[in-house]
């Protein structure tokens, strides 16, 4: 009953936060109350019917860009931790069949397996990764909390700070924002190189 409760529950949060989009995202460039607006982020970061990129970017413009960032970081740590406590209590088993539907997570779960912090925090650098798939990812392995959740904090920050950049910055500063790109881009380069397999010297 509890599982069907909760499913129900988050349905319906997609469905009003999809109904109210334009409203959500209107009341985000006008409205500059901190703990309403981190309540907001929270909800689209959890309910991501909104590409989240767009989010930050969005509150990079109302905010400026650390400030936005910061309130997106936050929000998307919290909403992580969440998911995590969910999957791992409540729904190990259908989450488990949803991630064997995802080919790209087979690479990263044996790289888990070898170094389970520093495969978090790329996987937050790397765009191509389904952040929620991460969230799930480590309730049904059952990673351990505290330290999923400090990878996860530290991996989304480049990240969340180049997107809310360029919402802040992006046609004010377009030279500054293709910088920002490129640094951007270089420390994923340098996360991957860091993390590549170690071959044996024997």
């Amino acid at each position: 009953m509890r599982k069907w409760l909760m499913a129900l529950l988050y349905v319906a949060g997609v469905i009003l936060v999809f109904i109210y989009r334009n409203e959500i995202l209107g009341w985000l460039r006008e409205d500059h109350n901190l703990l309403l607006s981190i309540g907001a982020a929270t909800l689209l970061a959890f309910f991501p019917v909104i590409p989240y990129k767009a989010v930050i970017a969005l509150f990079g413009y109302a905010y400026g860009s650390v400030a936005g960032a910061a309130i997106c970081w936050l929000a998307t740590t919290i909403a992580a931790a969440v998911v995590y406590g969910i999957v791992k209590y409540i729904f190990q088993d259908r989450a488990g069949t949803y991630l064997a539907s995802i080919p790209l997570l087979e690479k990263f779960s044996s790289a888990v397996q070898r170094r389970p912090f520093a495969s978090i925090v790329l996987a937050r650098l790397t765009p191509v990764i389904p952040q929620m798939a991460v969230n799930i990812y480590a309730g049904v392995s059952g990673l351990h909390f505290w330290s999923y959740l400090a990878a996860t904090g530290l991996g989304k920050i480049p990240g969340i700070l180049l997107y809310a950049f360029l919402g802040g910055q992006l046609f004010l500063h377009p030279k500054s924002a293709v910088i920002a790109i490129l640094i951007y881009v270089a420390v994923i380069a340098l996360a991957v190189w860091s993390l590549r397999p170690r071959r044996s010297l024997e």
